[in-house]
């Protein structure tokens, strides 16, 4: 993080913005972003709830699958957190069925997928002191249509490659607009603090 990303984002407000610039700067963060997700699930799905588990007797320790092995989203998401997926199945996506007599179930799916973004965004946005769904909208739109794009039908191993790589990309674009937004929020803090202002990125109009 040192070395790839805080020479990159700390200086990067006093330079014009270029798609160039912006690329660069995500290739810089794929990995420490990379290292953030594998680091972040180690310490929370794995030591963390299984240190409760120990001291609370917990019996049952599936918190979390294989999923470094899927082939599909699909398999990905319900093998990552299989404490957040039970939930979000059985009290979210079940009820919304039975609510609509078992129809509409892409439209279930995608409102939960909804709840799902929201939830994970007001987490970042409480940790992180300032909204930029970010999160919201790589989990609500491209999550989705990686969703239904690569589902259980594809075995191939190249998913698996495949499903990397748009891990490695998320991971870096995440991290590259959150940092920029963290240091854009450094250099130019509002002078006001107003609705309009808090919702709005600083990082786009933060040049110094």
């Amino acid at each position: 993080m040192v070395t790839l990303c805080v020479p990159v984002f700390k200086n990067l407000s006093k330079q014009p913005f270029s798609t160039k610039t912006l690329v660069l700067s995500i290739f810089h963060a794929t990995l420490p972003g990379t290292f953030v997700l594998l680091i972040s699930f180690f310490a929370f799905l794995h030591c963390w709830m299984n240190a409760f588990a120990e001291m609370l007797r917990f019996a049952d320790r599936m918190f979390y699958k294989d999923w470094w092995n899927s082939k599909s989203f699909s398999n990905y998401y319900r093998t990552w957190n299989v404490i957040v997926h039970d939930w979000l199945y059985y009290y979210a996506y079940q009820d919304l069925l039975w609510l609509l007599k078992k129809r509409f179930r892409k439209g279930v799916m995608l409102a939960v997928f909804l709840i799902s973004a929201t939830v994970h965004e007001y987490v970042l946005t409480m940790s992180f002191g300032f909204f930029y769904p970010v999160m919201f909208c790589l989990f609500a739109f491209f999550g989705v249509i990686f969703n239904f794009m690569m589902n259980d039908k594809w075995t191939s191993p190249i998913w698996n490659v495949m499903l990397w790589t748009f891990l490695f990309i998320g991971q870096g674009i995440q991290l590259c607009l959150y940092c920029q937004e963290w240091y854009a929020q450094i250099h130019c803090p509002l002078t006001e603090k107003t609705f309009l202002g808090l919702v709005t990125p600083r990082s786009w109009s933060c040049r110094l």
